[in-house]
């Protein structure tokens, strides 16, 4: 029995995902084809895992449609990047998907994990787009520097690469909190020292301590988010 799921409404779904982290360079020249085209192959994608009888669990039928609108979200961008005219994007992400279905499919047949399917899958189709790119290369129809640049880009490393970036500012930022709560309770512990004993002579020693210490503090606290940035 096939594994039929609403794949219309997945398409919609994960096009609207894609809308919303679609980077500005493609957004403002490509938007409008490059969503349609994201639709486009998650739909076929989606209708062919819901019909396919080798395929009885919709969840996995979702999981493997996720697989290959995600894998033509990236590889759609490398494209768009990259110096292969226009006319042979089609082709060469036809070839994809065709790939990226056959091998998700093996995939799930082969009851392999989703960290073995990823993997299967990523390999397949980096083969089969080097593959394209160098058919195009060898039969005339892009330059050697177009080739190399193409085969060069990686949308999937580049934002990975970004995400790991803004999770090492993050933490910079959240280990400077235990030193920043430190000098607020030393200050505040001096400012009721001051209160309780106003006109007493080991004060003046303390107050000029307490505000180097507090003036070192500030100046390793605005280092330390100037350079995290």
């Amino acid at each position: 029995m096939a594994s039929t799921f609403d794949y219309k409404s997945f398409a919609k779904n994960l096009t609207k995902q894609a809308e919303s982290v679609i980077p500005d360079d493609i957004a403002l020249k490509h938007k409008k084809e490059f969503l349609e085209k994201i639709y486009n192959y998650t739909y076929l994608a989606g209708e062919a895992f819901s019909n396919d009888e080798t395929i009885e669990d919709s969840e996995i039928a979702k999981v493997l449609t996720q697989i290959i609108s995600e894998w033509t979200f990236h590889k759609y961008i490398d494209l768009l990047r990259s110096d292969i005219p226009e006319v042979y994007h089609e082709s060469i992400l036809q070839k994809l998907a065709y790939v990226a279905f056959e091998m998700a499919k093996e995939s799930a047949i082969g009851n392999l994990t989703q960290d073995e399917m990823l993997k299967l899958v990523e390999v397949q189709l980096n083969k089969a787009y080097e593959k394209s790119c160098k058919h195009l290369f060898e039969n005339g129809q892009i330059s050697k520097t177009a080739y190399e640049n193409a085969l060069n880009l990686s949308n999937i490393n580049t934002m990975q690469e970004q995400l790991w970036h803004n999770v090492k500012v993050v933490k910079n930022r959240k280990s400077t909190f235990k030193y920043t709560l430190t000098a607020m309770l030393i200050g505040a512990i001096t400012l009721i020292a001051n209160l309780l004993y106003p006109d007493a002579p080991f004060m003046v020693v303390t107050n000029t301590a307490i505000l180097v210490l507090l003036s070192a503090y500030i100046g390793f606290f605005i280092g330390v988010n100037k350079f995290s940035n």
